[in-house]
């Protein structure tokens, strides 16, 4: 009776073993994960394994580099290196049944284009013969033509790297993935959870950290990331720290950003004046590093970011959004120079003009820095229909102020046609409590 029991065990386990690598077999994967092309060559995405029940998407971290289409054709437009995240997504299923498959690192060249070495003369230029020189006087006469001294070449000096201490590095593993595709610029909130690690502070991002990448039509990418880390500072006390990363995106992918800390360490105080610098590497599996490197040789202390009022001049009575807003949970750090207050929140907009829900948790940022009225900026994306029913998107930065009342400037991103004049209108943004508060985004007639 053992040995048929011990039989049947080691059968069950060959065949669950043939079972799960049958499975693996099955797994999608990218048949080339980097690829080298020249400007205005193309080449289509191979995924092999894929699932009949799933469509894949793709998604270039520069356009202006190397466009992709839906059907995962990558075209290179200019020189440089971008990165196409392909993702799976299956038809049925819960909202987040979204996976990457992985990333192709692309590079792009400049098209190589024969020169002839001379320049050919024209056929029809007139011969003209070189003058005569009488037979006594010297072809060349040192009194009358010098020769020109050759001067030497100077070779550039590079501009030296000033940023050379590393605070810490902070890495990030890619979450969920929102996107709206709008006529002046592709918009994309990239949620992030992660840790910090280095000479002042260890820990780890509180929930989820956003980063908004607005990439430009006209040429210009922007990025803006916003997180709160719990750790332990360089004395072993515990400690929190808000960091938001400004900064823009040149055309070979190279990240640049200007920190700003709020931190409630005493150890760390110093970094909330500290002349910052913040360098993103992608690895190219979903996760990021954030190198933020000090200047030590600036001992001037930097100023905090001045507030900048919305615009009041003007009658704002075309009412054309509200979304109304759902208050969460706040996370907020008072350190020397001020306080970062992280107001999480939800939402939904039920107007004339759009009808749809905020995709996810998103977050009002507040900074009030001493001697300075309460700044707010409020990133979210929602999902849902236009006027006539038609399927659409909008992405809403809500940037503004709040004394004694929030008054905001907003932009807005659209992929809906019809409203695709917002993108470039003057808006205004105020508030009303009926019963929950209501943001009312206006422009003039």
């Amino acid at each position: 009776m053992k040995k048929k029991l011990l039989c049947l065990v080691l059968v069950l386990g060959l065949i669950l073993g043939n079972w799960q690598t049958i499975n693996a077999a099955k797994k999608p994967s990218l048949s080339f994960k980097k690829l080298t092309l020249n400007v205005g060559q193309k080449k289509k995405i191979a995924i092999r394994n894929k699932n009949k029940k799933a469509v894949y998407t793709f998604r270039s971290s520069s356009r202006k580099i190397a466009a992709v289409s839906s059907k995962g054709v990558i075209t290179a437009k200019k020189q440089g290196r971008a990165k196409i995240t392909v993702m799976q997504k299956l038809k049925k299923g819960p909202k987040k049944s979204s996976k990457k498959i992985g990333v192709i690192t692309v590079i792009c060249k400049k098209k190589i284009i024969d020169r002839p070495s001379i320049s050919p003369q024209p056929t029809n230029a007139p011969q003209v013969a070189p003058p005569s020189v009488p037979q006594n006087t010297p072809a060349v006469s040192p009194q009358t033509t010098p020769q020109a001294t050759p001067q030497p070449t100077e070779t550039p000096v590079p501009t030296p790297d000033l940023y050379t201490k590393k605070v810490m590095t902070v890495t990030v593993s890619d979450t969920e993935l929102h996107s709206v595709e709008g006529n002046t610029c592709h918009v994309d909130m990239q949620y992030f959870t992660g840790e910090a690690a280095g000479e002042y502070l260890n820990g780890k991002i509180m929930g989820e950290g956003t980063v908004v990448i607005k990439d430009y039509k006209e040429g210009e990418t922007r990025l803006c990331s916003r997180y709160m880390i719990s750790g332990e500072d360089s004395e072993g006390k515990k400690c929190s720290m808000f960091i938001e990363d400004n900064g823009t995106i040149d055309e070979s992918g190279k990240a640049v950003t200007k920190p700003i800390i709020i931190t409630d360490s005493a150890a760390l105080s110093w970094l909330e004046t500290a002349d910052l610098q913040g360098r993103i590497t992608d690895q190219g599996d979903g996760t990021k590093t954030i190198d933020i490197l000090w200047n030590e040789s600036n001992t001037e202390p930097v100023s905090p970011p001045p507030v900048i009022r919305p615009d009041e001049s003007q009658s704002y009575t075309n009412e054309i959004f509200t979304f109304t807003i759902d208050i969460g949970k706040t996370t907020s750090v008072t350190g020397s120079t001020g306080k970062a207050s992280m107001i999480h929140f939800g939402g939904a907009s039920d107007c004339a003009n759009f009808k749809g829900n905020i995709v996810s948790d998103c977050v009002d940022t507040r900074l009030k820095f001493n001697g300075q009225i309460e700044t707010l900026s409020a990133r979210y994306i929602l999902s849902g229909t236009d006027a006539n029913g038609n399927p659409c998107k909008i992405y809403v930065e809500n940037n503004g102020i709040d004394d004694n009342g929030m008054v905001t400037e907003p932009v807005i991103i659209t992929d809906n046609p019809d409203f695709a004049w917002v993108e470039n209108a003057k808006l205004h943004g105020t508030v009303s409590w009926s019963p929950k508060l209501t943001i009312h985004v206006a422009t003039t007639k």
